[in-house]
């Protein structure tokens, strides 16, 4: 695989060296690919955004959030001290299409664990297991990587999400976080999951 090298000049951490296209075969149509938020050209981000546009009407917020206040800016900053290279995208084309997408930083909340903060997913592509598919390939590459996350969490922002989190394996965390979004504090239900090999 070739090589990643960040825009902003950051060397990526060690064991992401190779983050790029780690699912190059596609299945079903489906193709999985992974890169950091910081790679993102302006392309790729109208891209992001319209898929968000399509997604965010059809669904009702837990926080209590209007889409406006949930941009793509602020969903990538709601964990704080976090730079780029710690946040990346896990991308699902269909049909050469963004189907959907999983936004997961490295190293939160502890150093071995990682967290899905958001997933996406086009309305018309729902049900179809895509959703599945991210989660399964970035818990593969969690257990794989020289960075190796012993445990990912995920945060539902929205009501379905919850169903899917449980479906998925995942379990609600006893505790609630609370973070600043758009300048109001909001307490997020967390989900766990710990990997195994």
């Amino acid at each position: 695989m070739p090589i990643v090298s960040l825009p902003t000049g950051e060397e990526p951490p060690k064991g992401f060296e190779t983050l790029v296209n780690n699912d190059p075969t596609p299945k079903d149509g489906l193709r999985i690919d992974c890169v950091f938020l910081s790679q993102l050209s302006a392309i790729e981000l109208a891209e992001i955004e319209t898929l968000r546009g399509k997604a965010l009407d059809t669904i009702s917020n837990l926080v209590g959030l209007s889409n406006e206040a949930l941009s793509f800016e602020n969903e990538t900053n709601l964990i704080p001290d976090k730079s780029p290279s710690d946040k990346m995208l896990f991308r699902a084309y269909k049909g050469g299409w963004l189907a959907g997408y999983a936004l997961v930083i490295n190293g939160w909340p502890n150093p071995c664990e990682w967290v899905i903060q958001h997933m996406i997913i086009d309305p018309k592509y729902r049900l179809q297991g895509i959703g599945s598919t991210i989660v399964s390939t970035i818990e593969k590459y969690a257990l794989s990587s020289e960075i190796e996350a012993t445990s990912i969490f995920a945060i539902p922002l929205e009501k379905k999400g919850k169903d899917f989190w449980s479906f998925v394996g995942y379990t609600v965390e006893m505790h609630r976080r609370i973070i600043k979004i758009a300048g109001l504090n909001h307490e997020l239900v967390i989900y766990r999951k710990e990997l195994a090999d």
